[in-house]
């Protein structure tokens, strides 16, 4: 008992000794750009919270999804400017970073990135000084989007699979140019022998509800089968959330 006691102290001071020593905050997470003028250009603050200088690495990437709903990404240096990109930044003090959009001038579908700030080993910093073997370093991955100069939205169910399993597939379809985030979603479902239900909410649409499809891609998320349908019928489906993209 005692020994499990020492070993519970001993992470405690570890999370007590470690926590908030490279604090940092990056701000804000979400930033719309446009292809042209002055909004080609936005901010970024980096607050340094912690009581030792801190580096952080500013990138950008490419942001996609896969079949299943997974974030893919890629270098998007090509498409930004940062300054600075490499910082370091004093205790409690802040710094701007200025993200310039440089790619294509013409944008039928919204481009989705993410602006990356990454903190990275400082070798005079606390962690180095105090000789700690534990160093966390954060990162925050904010979402950028270049906006088409005409926008349309939609949203579709393009397919609708039992499984077999317990389960339930649903295809999402992004119609629209620009990514939509499925807030307070309902999904209407009906089999062939006109058996309907409606589903809602986190744990009847866990993996759907409140995701975010980008534009023009599509993914397919399984769901528990609902009550209330025929196994192995055909299915027709509607869906209604509530977002749209502020101009």
């Amino acid at each position: 008992m005692r020994h499990k006691l020492g070993i519970l102290a001993f992470i405690f001071l570890i999370l007590f000794t470690c926590t908030g020593v490279f604090a940092f905050q990056f701000e804000p997470l979400v930033q719309t750009f446009d292809v042209s003028g002055p909004g080609t250009t936005k901010t970024f603050t980096i607050t340094n919270d912690s009581d030792d200088i801190i580096a952080v690495v500013v990138s950008a990437l490419v942001r996609s999804q896969d079949g299943e709903g997974n974030e893919e990404n890629s270098d998007a240096s090509r498409y930004f400017n940062i300054q600075p990109s490499r910082i370091l930044i004093q205790p409690q003090s802040t710094q701007i970073v200025r993200v310039q959009y440089r790619g294509p001038r013409t944008v039928t579908r919204e481009l989705s990135f993410r602006i990356v700030a990454e903190q990275i080993p400082y070798s005079q910093g606390r962690a180095s000084s105090s000789g700690s073997m534990f160093n966390f370093l954060y990162v925050f991955r904010a979402s950028a989007y270049v906006l088409p100069s005409q926008i349309q939205e939609g949203v579709r169910i393009s397919a609708v699979e039992d499984n077999g399993d317990g389960t339930m597939s649903l295809t999402i379809d992004n119609i629209g140019n620009v990514h939509q985030i499925l807030y307070d979603c309902e999904i209407t479902l009906q089999d062939a022998e006109g058996n309907t239900v409606v589903l809602s909410g986190s744990d009847a649409l866990a993996g759907i509800s409140g995701s975010n499809v980008l534009a023009g891609l599509s993914w397919t998320r399984n769901i528990p089968f609902p009550e209330g349908l025929e196994r192995g019928s055909e299915y027709k489906a509607s869906i209604d959330y509530n977002f749209t993209v502020e101009e």
